[in-house]
């Protein structure tokens, strides 16, 4: 994991802005935290590592320094409490809280929605903490892919001056073999990020009933099964069929959402947020994370190349492997829970499913992550 140095100088005033889903500090340089987000600031879980973030980048000045602390003004009430509870820690720590209002903007909702839209250069990978980017390309036109991945967070650094809001655009379009790479990284960071703040689904008792159709819903909602209706605006339909269909055998059935098809134990039931495919059945301390990206003609090997180069200098990854054209490798998310992920290439798209249990894999939770891996396919 990278260190950011202290910044001995820092500029007149550091401006916080507090999303929903994200917080993004601006002064000598500029940081995206996606694992500090309003919500946790409200909760408790992040406002010592905000204040923390703020004192690294003020340097040797703090607590001396000015501090603009802002709503976006896309977010809800969330933020806006995070905002008043994150000034009062300032005042108290003796910074100084300036007042200032923060114009909405589409470049503020594209960040705050969409985390793995970031620049295209990355140096680290790690969950629970940050990835930092450096800007790469002209302003374009063209999105990136990414939704995979050991890291809770992403980073920025640029120089003093210039807006985020004006430097997102030069970032869009960038595409490197970086984004497979980052790829790897997103998955297991929110999947840790769930576990600790206790996010969970709710399940539904539609075990041995074969026709049901459900839809998934955007992140904050759980996923229900209705008989013979859709639910939900995502358009990715799930086809949960306990047995007797498609060759499947008594207790399997088949998941169908998000472009995935996946045969897992009666029982289990997907939810999505932000691209992330998170699978849970009656167990309550597994969960199994799927998901398949471009990879943009980027070669399999370069991709399992740079990702065993990263798991070498990353100390929360370990125990790599490669076999029958699978990269396996073991993260430690830092709370005590641990995933397993196993990468390959299919058709073009970089599948990976992290088998992420709340301690050591037990043999039914190996069995059921054994399903996924085996069974999963890009429709």
């Amino acid at each position: 994991m990278s260190a950011q140095a202290p910044i001995s100088t820092p500029s007149a005033t550091i401006a916080v802005t507090v999303m929903d889903a994200a917080t993004i500090f601006e002064g000598p340089e500029t940081v995206y935290r996606y694992d500090l987000s309003g919500t946790g600031i409200v909760e408790g879980k992040a406002l010592g590592r905000v204040m923390d973030q703020v004192a690294k980048i003020a340097g040797s000045a703090w607590p001396d320094v000015d501090v603009a602390v802002i709503a976006d003004p896309s977010g809800t009430d969330i933020s806006r409490e995070a905002v008043t509870i994150l000034k009062r820690q300032l005042d108290v720590a003796g910074a100084r809280v300036r007042q200032q209002e923060a114009v909405a903007t589409p470049e503020s909702v594209l960040a705050a929605a969409v985390p793995g839209k970031a620049p295209a250069s990355t140096s680290t990978v790690q969950a629970d903490s940050l990835i930092e980017h450096t800007e790469a390309g002209p302003e374009t036109g063209t999105d990136t892919e990414t939704g995979t991945g050991a890291r809770a967070g992403k980073e920025k650094t640029k120089g003093t001056g210039t807006r985020w809001t004006d430097k997102l655009r030069g970032w869009i379009g960038a595409i490197d073999m970086f984004h497979v790479a980052i790829v790897v990284v997103i998955f297991a960071v929110v999947g840790a990020s769930w576990w600790t703040m206790g996010a969970s689904a709710s399940h539904d008792e539609d075990e041995g009933e074969p026709g049901i159709t459900t839809r998934s819903t955007t992140a904050a909602s759980s996923t229900d099964s209705v008989p013979g209706e859709d639910i939900g605006a995502s358009g990715s339909s799930i086809d949960q069929v306990p047995g007797g269909d498609g060759g499947l055998s008594p207790g399997e059935k088949r998941l169908d959402i998000e472009g995935l098809s996946v045969v897992l134990p009666v029982g289990f039931h997907a939810t999505v947020e932000e691209g992330l495919v998170t699978v849970t059945g009656e167990d309550p301390d597994l969960r199994i994370l799927l998901a398949a990206d471009s990879l943009f003609n980027v070669p399999a090997r370069a991709l399992f190349d740079e990702i065993k180069a990263q798991v070498d200098r990353d100390p929360e990854l370990r125990d790599v492997s490669e076999n029958a054209g699978r990269l396996f490798y073991t993260e430690d998310p830092g709370d005590g829970s641990i995933v397993e992920w196993t990468i390959w290439e299919d058709t073009g798209h970089h599948m990976s499913v992290g088998c992420h249990t709340r301690h050591n894999a037990n043999t039914v939770q190996k069995a059921a992550c054994r399903m996924a891996t085996e069974s999963m396919s890009k429709k």
